[in-house]
């Protein structure tokens, strides 16, 4: 059995995409049998399962087939084959996933070559508790029990000193968050509008047209509101003066240079924080806003939307003299499916007649649940006798569901607005309501016209 065999054996062979039973897997690349053994040693101590091999092809074949947590190589940072080993390695991967390179070998700028590549952090084969340290908070960040870690956030850096803008990418890197680097502001502006990001830093002293406090502002006018894009500014001034002016343009946060790993990051965790936060509320009270006017179960807007939009529909229909009707639906014996079958698949039952009246309804139309077993719409610009036909077609519809083994019928009412008689839109629901009535009294199952018994629709 060879090496790579026994370490997935191991590691219980996980299947391709499944979850390794709640562990984390690490991919260790290392052609040294000491080196890959101190990165499995180093995994282990992380709580990592692991995987390893020696070559690219094997590499790549197995964060192909596996899914990987995290990435661990042991290379001289001048191998020529870690450029294509790292390439081939970002492709099949998934995004965010860290590349971590143990080398002992290497200066400043082959470093920044090597994260351009793609590499994630370099770190000294002389000091592997670096490695662990990595592992360890990268993890903890994942699986904060209070919900508000910020791993896996992506931050879009401006940043025109390459040398800068790796040093503030590898802080950001080590705690879990993703960066995409830009140099001017003009490539920000098309970045934010590509992508969503949960947090901008930008220096405020660009080069180009185009400054910091200029993209700021930019940003801001465009519509991208604080809770949609929170910025976090680099500056090199610290005065009162200055501060209220990076407030007033909409920078919700600062740092001063030379940047502080550990203030970057409580800054950056607090905008991200409180930004999620602000956008939750925002859902929440926009549910809250939708739930005013629906129908939980159904979804279709609920009885005093009705009114409130049928009382204008009414009123354009007066002024410009046009048509306008009201259908009402009520299904027939629906509590038998209840007895026999439940609750639930009443429910069911009425979800299911919901989808079906929106699917036939013009997008003018208001398609609304009004009770516990009726529905309604409205139809502007639709007169008397087109209203019939779409009540009749409504009816066959329903007729044709047959919801388990069972048949469900509707007695359908139509009203159609009569400047003489509907004062008001209560008017014209009371009038449909007692064609509602008619046609359950006339034996279910059928159409009728308000005021109008004679050119009822019966079903054949």
């Amino acid at each position: 059995m060879s090496r790579h065999d026994m370490v997935a054996q191991n590691s219980r062979s996980p299947q391709s995409g499944a979850d390794t039973g709640g562990g984390r897997l690490a991919l260790i690349i290392a052609a040294d049998i000491q080196a890959r053994d101190e990165l499995e040693r180093i995994c282990q101590q992380a709580g990592l399962q692991s995987l390893d091999c020696t070559t690219e092809r094997e590499a790549v074949a197995l964060a192909r087939e596996h899914r990987i947590d995290v990435c661990c190589l042991a290379f001289a940072a001048d191998d020529p084959s870690l450029a294509s080993l790292v390439g081939r390695l970002r492709v099949e991967l998934p995004e965010g996933v860290p590349l971590l390179l143990l080398t002992s070998t290497g200066d400043a700028t082959e470093h920044e070559v090597l994260f351009t590549l793609g590499i994630t952090e370099v770190i000294p084969s002389s000091q592997p508790d670096k490695l662990l340290a990595y592992l360890l908070t990268r993890d903890a960040e994942r699986r904060d029990p209070r919900g508000q870690h910020i791993y896996g956030k992506r931050i879009l850096l401006v940043e025109d000193s390459r040398t800068a803008a790796h040093v503030i990418t590898r802080m950001l890197m080590a705690h879990g968050l993703l960066v995409d680097w830009v140099k001017r502001a003009e490539e920000a502006l098309e970045r934010v509008k590509a992508r969503r990001y949960d947090l901008l830093i930008t220096d405020l002293a660009l080069e180009g047209a185009m400054s910091g406090m200029a993209l700021v502002g930019q940003l801001r006018q465009s519509g991208f509101e604080d809770f949609r894009l929170p910025i976090l500014a680099i500056t090199g001034f610290d005065d009162a003066a200055r501060r209220r002016e990076l407030f007033r343009l909409g920078v919700n946060d600062y740092v001063t240079k030379p940047v502080m790993e550990e203030e970057l990051l409580v800054r950056a965790r607090n905008l991200i924080i409180a930004t999620g936060l602000a956008a939750r509320v925002e859902a929440q009270r926009a549910r809250l806003n939708l739930l005013e006017v629906t129908d939980p179960l159904t979804g279709l807007y609920n009885r005093q939307t009705l009114f409130s939009l049928g009382t204008k529909y009414l009123a354009m229909a007066r002024r410009g003299g046009g048509a306008f009707s009201l259908l009402l639906l009520e299904l027939d014996r629906l509590g038998d499916i209840n007895i026999q079958y439940g609750h639930e698949a009443g429910d069911e039952v009425l979800r299911s007649v919901a989808d079906t009246l929106l699917k036939g309804a013009r997008e003018s139309d208001l398609v609304t649940r009004v009770g516990d077993t009726r529905f309604a719409l409205a139809l502007p610009h639709c007169s008397a006798d087109n209203a019939l036909r779409v009540g009749e077609r409504f009816r066959q519809a329903i007729e044709r569901l047959w919801p388990f083994g069972m048949q469900v019928t509707a007695s359908v009412g139509v009203a159609s607005f009569s400047p003489e008689i509907d004062t008001n839109f209560e008017a014209l629901w009371v009038r449909a309501s007692l064609a509602v009535e008619q046609a359950q009294q006339e034996g279910r199952n059928r159409v009728v016209l308000a005021d109008a018994r004679s050119r009822s629709v019966v079903a054949a």
